[in-house]
């Protein structure tokens, strides 16, 4: 009996991780508002029509399930970087701080049996669902972005010597750029210069955040507060 209710509970487990997958690789192909849940049912060769709805509740669900498989553990390796970085002193590093935002998502880059669609799924979803994202990046134990927002942290007290709109306005970006820039390596697929362009992108954002504030940028900021 034992034996017979752990198959159970492994073939749930594995049908629920199905559809995360099959979820992951066509949001990250098609967009979030594109694919039908009947697209995710055929996809995870699922042929019970209700299957999302009975392991996530709703297409929300499913979203939050795939958001959720991925930054769990992103999460976890960003922690473990900020740890490593406090114990050596080095909070005041911005390319370290810049590389503890990045690292934990470049992991995704490693070939995957089912393939890399996680980082292009994330992009997908800034870009289609920010009101998702704003939900879940708020500053409090558990949330799903807290550890980036770490990072975030440590970078704007650099930063305190620029106006404060123009730190929050680069920190913003910053955040765009990580995850874009990245499901663009991804999309690539070059492994052997993964390193390369990783490393080349933290470079690209470590300057853009030190950039001098231009002449025009400073007009502009002015002519806002006016």
């Amino acid at each position: 009996m034992e034996g017979d209710c752990m198959g159970v509970v492994q073939e749930i487990g594995g049908s629920r991780l199905s559809l995360i997958l099959a979820a992951e690789r066509l949001f990250a192909d098609f967009g979030l508002e594109s694919v039908s849940l009947r697209q995710v049912h055929e996809a995870a060769g699922h042929r019970n029509a209700s299957a999302v709805h009975y392991h996530f509740g709703s297409r929300d669900g499913l979203v939050e399930a795939v958001f959720e498989h991925r930054m769990s553990l992103i999460n976890r390796r960003r922690l473990a970087i900020m740890e490593r970085l406090e114990g050596e002193h080095r909070l005041t590093e911005a390319r370290a701080l810049v590389g503890a935002w990045v690292h934990p998502f470049a992991e995704e880059l490693r070939p995957r049996a089912e393939g890399n669609y996680s980082l292009r799924f994330l992009e997908r979803l800034l870009r289609d669902e920010p009101l998702f994202i704003q939900r879940n990046a708020l500053q409090e134990p558990g949330a799903l972005w807290v550890t980036g927002w770490k990072v975030a942290d440590a970078l704007e007290a650099l930063l305190a010597y620029l106006p404060p709109k123009i730190a929050r306005m680069r920190l913003r970006l910053l955040r765009l750029q990580i995850v874009s820039g990245l499901a663009a390596i991804e999309a690539r697929g070059d492994r052997e210069e993964t390193d390369f362009h990783v490393e080349g992108l933290i470079d690209c954002l470590v300057g853009g955040l030190a950039a001098p504030v231009s002449h025009e940028a400073q007009r502009a900021l002015r002519g806002r507060a006016e």
